[in-house]
């Protein structure tokens, strides 16, 4: 009888912890889509607001010395989708899987509500005059909502979608993925794993620098979408590590405008001291894999 009553009490604590951490992960995922619809809205809007009629681009160092190579986006994101592929994979192995997959997503949304802010209020000539806009049109909420709905399921990936819009240049988009995956590969993978991920980091330099040299975005672009990313990243695992110390109300980075949410999204997880990056399938995975196997 009692083993019994241990073992539904036990049973009851586990399902109340895996729908707190799926809670958290829906609201970091509806986020996420929300700051990722903005960023294409914007696009769609601003598209028709950049300055045309043969303006130059506007001068840049990395320009004056380095040629065009325009091709070299795709090198870009072949290392953009092989670093975020890497990412989900570490993810999902990980041992407390819903709680990494909530922070990246939710510093990944607000590095991309962030830039939607900033398309829409710069407006600035593309950066090579080989760059394909699509005529303007009247702005008309019908064109926009039409323009959204060809753009947003490529996920950003250019070679998914024909190159039409014009104007998301002010913080780089593949920027701010490749540095979140590369941050997040060093945060969780596992220690066996360090080398590849210290080398995840450094192909993410490689990637930039492509594109750079295919102008699709400014230098400054590239580098307030590194700041931007890295800033947002170590300030929500500083506030985290803060929160399990219980010191999360005495350090003045929960000034942020979003920190309120950390104490919500980190309430089920493991104090730093136990969190191990550590590889767990899950059951079902195991089961699968199981039943696989000769």
């Amino acid at each position: 009888m009692f083993d019994n009553i241990l073992y539904i009490t036990i049973i009851t604590g586990l399902m109340r912890q895996f729908s707190r951490q799926k809670n958290g992960l829906t609201i970091a995922t509806e986020i996420k889509v929300l700051a990722w619809f903005a960023n294409e809205l914007a696009l769609a809007w601003v598209h028709d607001r950049i300055p045309r009629n043969d303006v130059r681009p506007l001068p840049d160092l990395w320009f004056s010395l380095f040629p065009e190579i325009t091709n070299s986006i795709l090198v870009t994101e072949l290392i953009m989708i092989t670093l975020l592929v890497a990412l989900f994979i570490v993810m999902f192995c990980h041992q407390y899987r819903w709680i990494v997959i909530r922070r990246v997503f939710f510093c990944a949304a607000l590095c991309y509500t962030f830039r939607a802010f900033c398309i829409v209020i710069f407006q600035v000539p593309v950066p090579s005059e080989k760059t394909y806009c699509a005529p303007k049109s009247n702005g008309s909420l019908n064109i926009i909502i039409s323009r959204v709905l060809r753009t947003f399921w490529s996920v950003g990936i250019e070679q998914l979608r024909p190159r039409e819009l014009c104007g998301d240049l002010i913080v780089s988009g593949h920027t701010i993925s490749l540095f979140i995956a590369a941050l997040a590969l060093k945060q969780y993978c596992p220690k066996k794993l360090f080398c590849l991920a210290e080398l995840c980091y450094c192909a993410t330099f490689v990637a930039i620098t492509c594109i750079l040299l295919a102008r699709k975005h400014y230098t400054i672009d590239v580098v307030l979408a590194y700041c931007l990313t890295t800033r947002i990243f170590w300030t929500y695992h500083s506030l985290s590590y803060s929160y399990h110390q219980g010191d999360f109300d005495q350090i003045p980075l929960n000034q942020s405008i979003w920190a309120f949410m950390v104490p919500y999204l980190e309430a089920d997880a493991p104090p730093p001291q136990y969190f191990q990056n550590q590889w767990k399938l899950s059951s079902n995975c195991s089961q699968y894999f199981r039943k696989r196997s000769p």
